[in-house]
């Protein structure tokens, strides 16, 4: 006798628990991935495509307008103390260093222990205007030579150190007031320009130091005996101006 032939069974439905699973671990998942980009975007604000997100949302604050005695305490050196400090260092290792630098200054630093107050005497090279797609503007840089004389009895000879010297400034006139071959004494009260940028140059005999430094506190900046300019906490920064300002192939950018 024929056999009857039994329909196949239906399939079954996945149950309702296993859609609600599916559903709270893609909600998880997307938790867990917000929870790390807005932690990426919080914590590194020196990279400009977070900074500017940061931005958009509100939540960059400006350099605080501090006078000079209001600067926040921290360590100074002179030229010979940052060429022993820096010269060492990798390029992996300038970098890592530098993206601390740039994240305290975008924090108004939040990080003491990161200031690095700037002295010494510095022969003036360049000078030129800061613009939009420099760190801030408006405002002024100036490249010098680092001047060490190693005796009382001997002359200040140059250091394989240089500095860019950013001023934020409103005057028009200032950048005049600073031309090549002045001596720019720097000191860490009451100029309080700290480090924002290390670089390594490639030196005829030995690598070159350039030290990248914004006042932190502002007032009145002293040039020679009866000269000075206003300097001023600038409105806006971008973290993507290409530092060293005056750009001469260095490494650990």
């Amino acid at each position: 006798m024929p056999r009857d032939k039994q329909p196949p069974p239906k399939k079954k439905r996945p149950a309702a628990f296993y859609w609600w699973t599916l559903a709270n671990v893609l909600a998880l998942c997307l938790a867990v991935l917000s929870w790390l980009v807005c932690l990426h975007l919080f914590q590194h604000p020196e990279i400009p495509r977070n900074f500017a997100i940061l931005k958009k949302l509100g939540r960059v604050t400006p350099p605080l307008p501090l006078k000079q005695l209001e600067a926040p305490p921290g360590d100074s050196a002179d030229p010979r103390a940052f060429y022993r400090r820096y010269a060492g260092l990798s390029a992996e290792d300038l970098a890592l260093f530098n993206a601390a630098l740039m994240r305290n200054y975008l924090s108004n630093f939040r990080e003491q222990n990161l200031i690095q107050y700037t002295e010494g005497n510095y022969r003036v090279e360049q000078v030129r205007p800061l613009g939009p797609d420099d760190i801030f503007h408006p405002g002024f840089a100036v490249r010098a030579q680092a001047m060490i004389a190693p005796d009382e009895f001997t002359a200040p000879a140059p250091w394989p150190v240089v500095i860019e010297y950013l001023f934020p400034t409103d005057d028009p006139a200032a950048a005049s007031l600073i031309a090549p071959n002045d001596l720019l004494q720097v000191s860490k009260f009451p100029n309080c320009a700290a480090v924002v940028h290390v670089a390594k140059l490639e030196g005829e005999d030995t690598p070159v130091i350039c030290l990248t430094v914004a006042p932190i506190a502002f007032g009145d900046f002293k040039v020679g005996k009866t000269q000075k300019f206003t300097t001023a906490a600038p409105v806006e920064l971008n973290p993507g101006g290409p530092l060293p300002v005056f750009q001469a192939s260095p490494e650990g950018q």
